[in-house]
């Protein structure tokens, strides 16, 4: 990974290279776009964007893909582009995750306004597949627009976070070796904004399921909240390494787990654990 982060690094045409094929891969080219925003600055990080989006767009007009689900990886790779920016300007992740849902959510809502025609075909096909995933089931669950609409978002943000995150990750590693650990650690809510994402949180769980998609999306920073207060725990009492193990097992196969963490990170925001576990040690 060092390696791959160092080749983007070297100049423009080794970047444009990474950005462009990097398409082929899961998040690199996003990545790789996020890791020259925040270490050269948005002009940079847009000339690369386009790289990374023209793949995206020769798609969009010849594949016979849905459009939405090619549109929603292009806005994705412009979400992690101004992401990377508003993190690098304001150095706050809290921030920047809050943006990260506000995008990824107001960027489905204008996915399917724009592009009605598309969405409705995708709704259709999702339709499908679910009816014959539960044929034998009584009480099937079929997806309308707007549980797709919470799931277009999910997946937006929940990338652009990945990707955010490799590229912080690339980006200590080679400038600033330790940092990310130390940032990490560090990530909390603010008070007000831990309060208004639960509050959708429970108001989404309240409504029909029709609405559940919506609250991973808005889950996504107090989740990130969560891991990073585990995560601090874990070095602040020298448990070791094996028990992060441990605990990612447990969070992949137990999904109650991850609505644990999104009460954890809203409970750190209000009460800053990482303070108290200082005070009683000392």
């Amino acid at each position: 990974m060092r390696a791959l982060a160092e080749f983007i690094m070297r100049g423009r045409v080794q970047a444009a290279l990474v950005a462009f094929f990097g398409n082929l891969l899961p998040l690199v080219s996003p990545a790789a776009v996020s890791l020259v925003t925040l270490s050269k600055g948005l002009s940079e990080g847009a000339l690369l964007t386009l790289w990374a989006l023209l793949p995206l767009l020769i798609a969009f007009f010849v594949s016979d893909i849905n459009a939405l689900v090619t549109l929603s990886s292009i806005v994705g790779v412009i979400g992690v582009m101004v992401a990377s920016e508003v993190l690098r300007v304001s150095t706050s992740w809290a921030r920047t995750l809050v943006f990260v849902v506000v995008f990824s959510g107001v960027a489905a809502l204008v996915l399917n306004f724009l592009f009605a025609e598309q969405a409705k075909e995708f709704e259709l096909v999702v339709a499908d597949l679910f009816r014959e995933i539960q044929q034998q089931q009584e009480n099937a669950f079929i997806p309308e627009r707007n549980f797709l609409l919470g799931v277009i978002g999910y997946v937006i943000a929940l990338t652009s976070v990945i990707c955010l995150v490799l590229g912080r990750w690339w980006q200590a590693m080679l400038y600033n070796p330790g940092g990310f650990k130390s940032e990490f650690h560090q990530l909390r809510l603010g008070a007000g904004s831990a309060a208004i994402l639960v509050a959708g949180v429970v108001a989404c769980n309240v409504a029909s399921q029709e609405f559940s998609s919506w609250v991973g999306l808005l889950g996504i920073p107090l989740l990130l909240g969560g891991l990073a207060l585990v995560h601090y725990t874990v070095a602040f009492y020298q448990l070791g390494g094996h028990w992060l193990v441990i605990f990612y097992v447990v969070l992949f196969t137990v999904s109650p787990l991850s609505l644990v963490l999104i009460g954890l990170g809203f409970l750190d925001s209000i009460m800053n654990i990482r303070s108290r576990l200082v005070r009683r040690s000392q």
